[in-house]
C-alpha cells in the first residue's frame, strides 16, 4: 500500500497496487522474476565488430474471474503472443577503427499487447559523440468503481405519469451506477532523445528532444449542464515537445560550467461530450435525449423540469400529468414530452498552449583544496493561452434551445530561482556546508468569457417545447461561474521561497559521524486582483534542525538515523502543517558473506491545532494531524549458485484527521451518517443556526473526519538450481489493508480500506543447449475486500428532533454500509486471475 513519503507530505493510500517496503529497509523477492540465463555463446566478429542478439519470443495464456473491470485495473495482462524481449548490442574489436559508430546497443521488451512496453537504442563513436534514445508506451486503465460513486440504491425511478388519462405503473429506473464516474482508459508515448558532442572536450554540447502525448476516453462529472447534473466523456489529447540545448565548459579538472535552454512547448487539446449511457430517453421524432441528474439518489426527474402550460393535455394538475410515453419499437428508449427540459448534445473544448522557455547557468567545482561549490540560476517567462473556449448546449432548458458560450483567457508565468551551496573541509574532521535556495514566481493572468447567447423558445403557452418549429427569441445571457458579465477578469498569484540549510559535519571516530543542519525558510503568497486591498497575503515562516547520525559498529554492520524538527508560525491552507516531526532509521547487518539483514523506520508526524486568521471558525476548533508510519525488516541469503532465499516484512500506517460539520443528506426512504451528544440529542453543528436554519439541522458535528489505512506487505523468494541447465524461482506476496474512515455518506464502505491483494508466482528456465532457452512462468492474481462497513449511526431526517439509531437498524428506511455488500452499492471488484507466460530465449 502506501509507506511514508520522505518529502514530508502525507501520501494517501492507493491499496490497488501492492506496495513493497523501502529499498534501504528490506530486500524483496523478486518481481516474478525471470531466472538468470547461462553465460551467452561466444560472440562472433562481423566487419570488424563483435555481435551479440537475443529475443526472447512468447506469449500469455489469461485465464480472469470476477471483476474484469478491477483485473485490467491492476494487472491487465491479456492472452495472446508477444515479443517478450530482444537485444542487438555490436562492439568494435581491438584494433579495428570505424568512421561513424564504435559501439551500439538496442533493446525492448511488451510488443504485440502487454501494457507497458519500450525500446530503447544507443550509440557511441570514441571522443566524437554519444547518443541515447527510448521510447516507452504505457497503457492506463482505471476503474475502481467506489471512487466517485453517488452510491445509488435501487429502486429509485421516474413514473411514466398517466396514460390516455389513466395511472400507469410504468416507470423509467435510475440505474445504480457501476463504474467509476472518473475512469479512464489512456495511453501515454514517451519519446526521449539526447546527443552528447564531444563529450570529452573541454568543451562539449547536448542536444535533447523528449516528447510526451496522452490521450484516450476518461468520464468526468459535469454540473448544471442546462438545468441538471451530467457524466460527460472527455477525450483527451494533451502533448509536450521538450527541446533542450546546452554547452559545458570544463576550463580545469573537477570544475564545469553549463549553460542549458530548455523550451517547453505543451498542447491540451482535450474536450467534453455526453456520455454514451446518459441517454436515456428519446423524443418524439427518435432524437436521444438525456435527463440528466444521473447521480440522484432520490426523484431524478419530476414534473417541476416540465413547462406544464405547454403540455396540452398531458397536464392537468400536480397529480395528473404524462412526463413520459412507452417507445414505439421493443427494447427502445421511452418517449420524454417535449415540453419537458433534457439535452440532446453538449459540446465544451477548450484547446490550450503553454510555452514555457527557461534559461539556466549551472557551475560545479572543488578545484579548489577543502572547497567544494555548485550552484545555478534558471530564469523563464511562460505564456498560457486559451485562444478559442467554446461551449454549447443543446435541448431545452425551461424556454432555451441552446446557448454558446465563447471566449479566451491568458496567463504568464516569470520566474527567477537559484541555489547555492559550499562544502568546507574546515578540519580534517569537521565540515561546514551552506545551501542557499530562493525562488520567486510572478503569475498575473486574465479570463474574458462572454455572456452566453441563448436562443428561446416564445415564452408563450404550447411553444416552450423542444419540437416548436417557428423562429427563435434572443433570450438573456447566460452565465457561468466565475464572469457573470463577460467583463474581463484579472488575476494575479505570486509566491517566493527563500530557504536556508547551515550544517555542521562531524567525524567523531572512524566508525561515527554525526551531522546537524539549522533550516530557515520564508514563503510569501500574493494572489488576488493583484494589487491593493483585493490582494491577499501570507507568509510563513519555518524555523528546524535536522540531526543526523551514521554509525559503523563493526565493518559489517551499518546504522544510519535522522530526526527532523519543523516549526512554522502559519500555513497557507488549515490542514497545512505547522509542527512537523520526522524520524528515520536504517541499518544494514551482514551475518555472513552470503547473508544480509536490514531494516528500516520512519515516522512522519504533522500538525495544525491553530487557525491562520487566529479566530476559531463557527464549525469549531480544527485540530488537525496526520502522521505517516512506516517499518520493514529484510532478510537475503545467498550461500552460492544453486540457491537463494529472500523474505521481507513491512508495516506501514497512513493516518489523517480533522475536525469538521458536514451535511449528512439524510431523507425519508435514504439514511443519513449522524451522531449524538453526551446526552443523545442529535449533534449540532455549533454555527448551523448562526447561518439561518432554526428547524432543520443542516450540518452535523463537529466530529472527527479521519482516514486510516494501517497495511502489511509481506513478501518470500526462493531460487534454486540443481545444475547449469534448470533454472527455477517461486515466491508468494500479499499486501492487506485493515483500515476504517469516517462515513459521512451513511452508504459509503471502506472498500480498498479493508482489503488483501496477493500474488505467487513460479518460473522455470530450461537450458536446452547453449543459446537457446526455453522458460515457463506462472503468475496468480488475487484481490478481495473485506467484511460489512460503514457509519455506526444513522437517521432518516434532518429536523432537531431526528432520531439517531444504528445504521443497521430496521426502523431505518434505505441501505446503509452495514446493511450492503462489501462492495457498495455498485458492482463487485474482486478478482481471481492466473497467467501462463511461455517462451523461448534466443541468443545469436
Amino acid at each position: 500500500m502506501s509507506a511514508g513519503s520522505a518529502s514530508g507530505q502525507t501520501v494517501v493510500p492507493n491499496p490497488l497496487t501492492p506496495v513493497a517496503p523501502p529499498a534501504a529497509a528490506a530486500s524483496t523477492a523478486p518481481d516474478s522474476p525471470s531466472p538468470a540465463a547461462p553465460a551467452a555463446p561466444e560472440q562472433a566478429p562481423g566487419n570488424g565488430y563483435a555481435i551479440h542478439q537475443t529475443a526472447d519470443l512468447g506469449g500469455h495464456i489469461a485465464g480472469v474471474s470476477g471483476s474484469g473491470a478491477m483485473y485490467d485495473t491492476l494487472v491487465n495482462l491479456h492472452s495472446g503472443p508477444r515479443i517478450l524481449g530482444q537485444t542487438f548490442t555490436m562492439h568494435a574489436l581491438p584494433g579495428s577503427k570505424h568512421f561513424l559508430v564504435d559501439s551500439l546497443s538496442a533493446s525492448g521488451s511488451g510488443f504485440g499487447g502487454d501494457p507497458i512496453n519500450f525500446a530503447r537504442l544507443s550509440f557511441f563513436k570514441g571522443k566524437l559523440y554519444e547518443f541515447s534514445g527510448t521510447f516507452r508506451r504505457d497503457r492506463q486503465y482505471f476503474d475502481y468503481d467506489l471512487l466517485a460513486n453517488p452510491s445509488i440504491p435501487s429502486g429509485i425511478s421516474t413514473p411514466y405519469g398517466m396514460v390516455a388519462g389513466v395511472p400507469t405503473a410504468a416507470s423509467l429506473a435510475q440505474p445504480q451506477v457501476n463504474q467509476s464516474p472518473v475512469m479512464f482508459n489512456t495511453v501515454r508515448r514517451m519519446t526521449d532523445t539526447t546527443l552528447t558532442l564531444l563529450p570529452l572536450s573541454k568543451i562539449s554540447f547536448r542536444l535533447g528532444y523528449s516528447q510526451n502525448i496522452f490521450q484516450g476516453p476518461s468520464l468526468s462529472p459535469g454540473y448544471l449542464i442546462g438545468k441538471s447534473d451530467l457524466l460527460l466523456r472527455e477525450y483527451q489529447r494533451n502533448s509536450t515537445d521538450d527541446f533542450t540545448a546546452a554547452m559545458i565548459w570544463k576550463p580545469l579538472q573537477l570544475t564545469s560550467f553549463t549553460f542549458e535552454e530548455q523550451v517547453d512547448h505543451y498542447k491540451a487539446d482535450s474536450y467534453f461530450t455526453i456520455a454514451p449511457g446518459q441517454f436515456n430517453v428519446q423524443e418524439a421524432d427518435g432524437t436521444p435525449a438525456a435527463l440528466g441528474n444521473w447521480d440522484a439518489t432520490a426523484s431524478p426527474y419530476s414534473i417541476a423540469s416540465c413547462n406544464t402550460a405547454s403540455m396540452g393535455g398531458a397536464y392537468t394538475n400536480a397529480t395528473n400529468y404524462t412526463l413520459l410515453s412507452a417507445p414505439q419499437t421493443a427494447g427502445g428508449l421511452p418517449i420524454i414530452h417535449p415540453a419537458c427540459d433534457v439535452t440532446t448534445s453538449y459540446l465544451r473544448s477548450q484547446p490550450t498552449r503553454v510555452l514555457l522557455p527557461t534559461e539556466m547557468l549551472r557551475f560545479q567545482s572543488s578545484s579548489i583544496k577543502k572547497l567544494a561549490l555548485n550552484g545555478d540560476l534558471r530564469y523563464t517567462i511562460a505564456n498560457s493561452n486559451l485562444a478559442n473556449y467554446y461551449e454549447n448546449f443543446q435541448g431545452l432548458d425551461g424556454a432555451i434551445r441552446n446557448y454558446t458560450l465563447t471566449g479566451n483567457a491568458s496567463v504568464q508565468r516569470r520566474m527567477v530561482s537559484s541555489d547555492l551551496g559550499i562544502t568546507w573541509q574546515a578540519a580534517k574532521t569537521i565540515a561546514l556546508s551552506e545551501q542557499l535556495d530562493f525562488s520567486n514566481v510572478h503569475q498575473p493572468g486574465s479570463a474574458n468569457i462572454t455572456p452566453g447567447i441563448t436562443q428561446n423558445a416564445p415564452v408563450t403557452a404550447g411553444n416552450e417545447t423542444i419540437s416548436y418549429a417557428g423562429p427563435l427569441v434572443a433570450g438573456a445571457a447566460y452565465s457561468i461561474e466565475g464572469n457573470p458579465t463577460g467583463v474581463p477578469l484579472y488575476g494575479y498569484f505570486g509566491q517566493k521561497f527563500l530557504t536556508n540549510n547551515a550544517t555542521v559535519s562531524w567525524d567523531a571516530s572512524s566508525r561515527a559521524t554525526l551531522t546537524f543542519t539549522y533550516r530557515y525558510k520564508t514563503h510569501s503568497i500574493v494572489q488576488g486582483a493583484g494589487s491593493g486591498a483585493s490582494s491577499l497575503l501570507v507568509t510563513v515562516e519555518e524555523n528546524g534542525g535536522i540531526f543526523n547520525v551514521a554509525f559503523r559498529p563493526t565493518a559489517k554492520w551499518k546504522m544510519n538515523g535522522t530526526v527532523e524538527m519543523l516549526y512554522a508560525d502559519n500555513a497557507l491552507t488549515p490542514i497545512g502543517p505547522r509542527q512537523t516531526k520526522h524520524y528515520r532509521f536504517h541499518t544494514l547487518y551482514r551475518l555472513r558473506p552470503w547473508a544480509t539483514l536490514s531494516g528500516a523506520f520512519n515516522d512522519l508526524e504533522r500538525h495544525n491545532n491553530t487557525f491562520n486568521t487566529g479566530v476559531t471558525p463557527i464549525d469549531g476548533p480544527l485540530q488537525h494531524v496526520d502522521h505517516t508510519r512506516n517499518v520493514g525488516v529484510g532478510l537475503s541469503v545467498a550461500p552460492n549458485e544453486h540457491y537463494g532465499f529472500e523474505i521481507s516484512y513491512d508495516y506501514s500506517d497512513v493516518y489523517i484527521s480533522s475536525n469538521i460539520c458536514y451535511l449528512n443528506g439524510a431523507t425519508t426512504t435514504l439514511p443519513g451518517a449522524a451522531s449524538t451528544t453526551s446526552s443523545g440529542a442529535p449533534n449540532i453543528c455549533p454555527g448551523v443556526f448562526v447561518r439561518g436554519s432554526t428547524t432543520v439541522l443542516s450540518d452535523w458535528g463537529p466530529t472527527k473526519d479521519f482516514m486510516d489505512a494501517p497495511t502489511q506487505f509481506a513478501s518470500v523468494g526462493i531460487t534454486y538450481s540443481p545444475n547449469k541447465k534448470v533454472r527455477t524461482a517461486a515466491g508468494y506476496r500479499i499486501s492487506a489493508v485493515s483500515g476504517n474512515q469516517f462515513f459521512a455518506n451513511a452508504q459509503q464502505v471502506n472498500g480498498s480500506l479493508q482489503s488483501a491483494y496477493q500474488s505467487p508466482y513460479l518460473n522455470l528456465a530450461w537450458t536446452v543447449h547453449p543459446g537457446l532457452i526455453w522458460k515457463a512462468e506462472y503468475n496468480y492474481y488475487g484481490y478481495g475486500e473485506g467484511g460489512p462497513s460503514g457509519a455506526p449511526f444513522c437517521s432518516n431526517s434532518t429536523s432537531v428532533t431526528s432520531v439517531v439509531v444504528p445504521c443497521n437498524s430496521p426502523t431505518l428506511t434505505g441501505p446503509t454500509g452495514l446493511t450492503e455488500p462489501s462492495s457498495g452499492l455498485s458492482a463487485p471488484r474482486n478478482v481471481h486471475a492466473n497467467i501462463v507466460t511461455l517462451s523461448m530465449h534466443y541468443e545469436f
